[in-house]
């Protein structure tokens, strides 16, 4: 069941329309008790009244305000099941079908394949999108992944070496054995490109086939307690400190 995201910090209303750079705020202010500001079709003229400039629709003297900045980050939990497309020609359940109609106009960051779970970003901010996936700025994703069979230090080790697979080089940043059982282990793996069926086909081939796949981490979002099919907004902060990191070329800040 979707969890609704927890609606971001507002502002208000003549505010907005002065960043736009249509009205002084003085001028805006006016403008509202005029009434010639509606917000969703509904006329304000309360002064102090708190809007969403991503989400809201302003329009003054019926035309439509847009604020400089506009962009959503939201963070998902994706459970298994689901396509990480905003549409599918198969007609399977992708995670636009998890979103709320007021965002959906976002579009993931990147794939979890569909038997794949956990952290999944979606935006409106393309460069945004682009520059976190961009391998050359090295933003770590991390994966809990339950494979068959026990890998020894030698399998670990091919796995940041990197192996061939259909003519592509593929290969993990850092592998650690979790836990074992014995038919099966836990491994954490971190990344900081993601190709097309990134780790099954690594596993698969170095004969560990992944039996689960789970992102707990990307750069400094954590998936953290959210349940499968759970959105909630990324905080300014935590979008600031990924672009700095991206600025650094993946480094900690």
């Amino acid at each position: 069941m979707t969890k609704t995201p927890d609606k971001p910090a507002l502002v208000r209303l003549h505010k907005i329309i002065s960043k736009s750079g249509v009205l002084s705020l003085r001028a805006a202010e006016r403008a509202i008790s005029e009434g010639r500001v509606e917000v969703n079709g509904q006329t304000v003229t309360k002064m102090g009244t708190m809007a969403d400039p991503a989400l809201d629709q302003i329009t003054l003297d019926g035309r439509r305000i847009q604020a400089p900045d506009s962009h959503v980050y939201l963070m998902m939990y994706k459970p298994t099941g689901y396509v990480t497309t905003r549409s599918d020609e198969e007609n399977r359940r992708t995670v636009m079908d998890l979103v709320p109609e007021e965002y959906s106009r976002l579009f993931p960051v990147g794939r979890l394949d569909i038997m794949s779970e956990g952290l999944l970003l979606l935006t409106n901010d393309g460069d945004f999108s682009q520059a976190i996936l961009a391998p050359k700025n090295r933003i770590e994703r991390v994966y809990q992944v339950k494979v068959r069979n026990i890998p020894d230090k030698k399998i670990l080790d091919k796995m940041v070496s990197g192996i061939t697979v259909d003519g592509e080089k593929v290969k993990v940043k850092t592998v650690t054995l979790v836990s074992s059982t014995k038919t099966n282990a836990r491994l954490e793996l971190t990344l900081t490109e993601g190709k097309k069926r990134h780790i099954r086909r690594l596993c698969q081939t170095l004969g560990i086939p992944a039996m689960k796949i789970k992102r707990v981490a990307f750069g400094p979002l954590k998936l953290g307690n959210l349940k499968p099919g759970e959105i909630i907004h990324v905080t300014v902060e935590k979008i600031n400190a990924i672009k700095k990191m991206v600025r650094a070329g993946g480094k900690k800040q």
